[in-house]
């Protein structure tokens, strides 16, 4: 099975999906994370559901009839899901624990969240360095031990999915969302695009000004992405 294949297999119909009572292992691809994941397409067939990170991944996939249904976009920051997991969370008294980006951001972060959202109960923290491999299978077992019913996991690609994949072979079965940059971009303001931008679905432009190198990769990657993309197609539909 090519990535083609188990992402369009995998991709949910509307935002109730994303609800973390369900307790499903979920991650998300855009232009860049697919050209990863053709390389490690094992490790995305044990994912639940994979969503399509950005309207360009829309577009194409609706272009392609990827699905019998019409592709929405879904992300994991404030944007897409994430309000919708946090609703949920405090509704019901869900505590969720964050684990990535570096040790100084992932504090600022935390700050951000309690004061935006005082009633979200986080269970814990940790920043996703590790010095050894043997720290890194302690945060396991800890959060295995824990056991929150709900984890965001935002390390980058692959290395995200790798971690939610060992925290469930170690016994965790709550909900897990990996979320690339989503705390890294959260430090300052938890509304990392300016809401203009985000209705004009602009964020690509956003990034490209914000974010250093992120323009760059963009360029290279694009074209590599409809290559891979359409060329998956068809070998599924010669076979």
């Amino acid at each position: 099975m090519n990535i083609y294949h188990t992402f369009c297999s995998r991709i949910p119909e509307s935002i109730e999906k994303f609800d973390p009572r369900n307790k499903a292992l979920i991650t998300f691809l855009n232009p860049y994370t697919y050209t990863l994941a053709v390389k490690n397409t094992a490790i995305f067939e044990k994912f639940d559901i994979i969503a399509p990170d950005g309207i360009f991944v829309v577009i194409v996939l609706n272009l392609l009839k990827a699905t019998p249904f019409r592709i929405q976009r879904f992300s994991c920051d404030m944007t897409s899901i994430v309000p919708y997991i946090f609703k949920i969370a405090i509704e019901n008294n869900l505590k969720i624990f964050f684990l990535g980006t570096d040790p100084i951001t992932i504090k600022k972060t935390m700050e951000i969240f309690r004061i935006n959202f005082p009633n979200l109960q986080i269970s814990g923290y940790k920043n996703g360095f590790f010095e050894s491999e043997w720290e890194r299978q302690e945060v396991i077992n800890t959060i295995a031990v824990l056991n929150p019913p709900i984890i965001l996991i935002g390390m980058g690609a692959i290395i995200q999915e790798n971690m939610a994949l060992d925290l469930r072979q170690a016994g965790y079965n709550g909900a897990i969302y990996t979320c690339g940059g989503f705390l890294h971009q959260s430090k300052d303001d938890i509304y990392f695009y300016p809401k203009i931008i985000d209705y004009l679905n602009l964020r690509f432009f956003y990034r490209a000004l914000k974010e250093n190198g992120f323009l760059g990769r963009s360029i290279k990657t694009y074209p590599k992405f409809c290559f891979l993309i359409i060329s998956q197609l068809l070998k599924t539909i010669l076979k």
